[in-house]
């Protein structure tokens, strides 16, 4: 398993599924929406990669998120309403909890059987499309959506046995280990 080598990648394991409900919020289906995270992390990374400071990494990635509805829509022609400027931000503390159970993943990804792990890192983690994947081990996307499919279910499978989850507005609110040692085990 790979860790994480820098901030950008931090941020995008942490903040993925809570970009991803913001864009699923605000476009007509969840193929853009993934599309559309797919791009916001290229964005992310090549920002990254010109050498652009970026101070506030969760402000710049939601402004990106804004920026990249809005492009959406105009592409279409679609009117658009103003978007409000006070963008929600995620509390420090939901930060933190995000933090904690995204290194709690990560360790159960690992336990993956190989090819379900090397996928989900691949397309999950990574941001490499399904068509890249399955162009790179040969075989159909399908295949890979099939592997990706299964692999959050194992993942999410793992995740119940050890933690009672609990969610508002589609995200993580609170995560509780159900067993003595199962918060400490993987998860830290």
């Amino acid at each position: 398993m790979q860790c994480p080598d820098s901030d950008l990648d931090l941020a995008s394991i942490r903040l993925r599924q809570s970009l991803r409900s913001y864009l699923r919020r605000r476009l007509p289906d969840e193929a853009s929406a993934e599309d559309l995270l797919q791009d916001l992390l290229v964005k992310a990374l090549v920002a990254q990669q010109s050498g652009q400071k970026i101070g506030n990494l969760l402000g710049w990635l939601y402004a990106a998120a804004r920026t990249t509805v809005s492009d959406y829509y105009r592409a279409r022609g679609t009117p658009m309403q103003e978007l409000d400027d006070e963008l929600a931000q995620p509390d420090v503390e939901d930060i933190s909890l995000h933090a904690e159970l995204s290194q709690c993943l990560l360790a159960f990804v690992g336990q993956l059987p190989p090819l379900y792990r090397d996928t989900l890192l691949a397309t999950d983690i990574r941001g490499a499309t399904m068509r890249s994947l399955a162009e790179q081990e040969q075989v159909s996307v399908s295949a890979i959506k099939s592997r990706a499919s299964r692999a959050r279910t194992l993942l999410k499978a793992k995740l119940l046995a050890c933690c009672r989850v609990e969610m508002s507005a589609g995200l993580v609110s609170d995560y509780i280990p159900l067993t003595p040692g199962c918060g400490s085990g993987p998860c830290h």
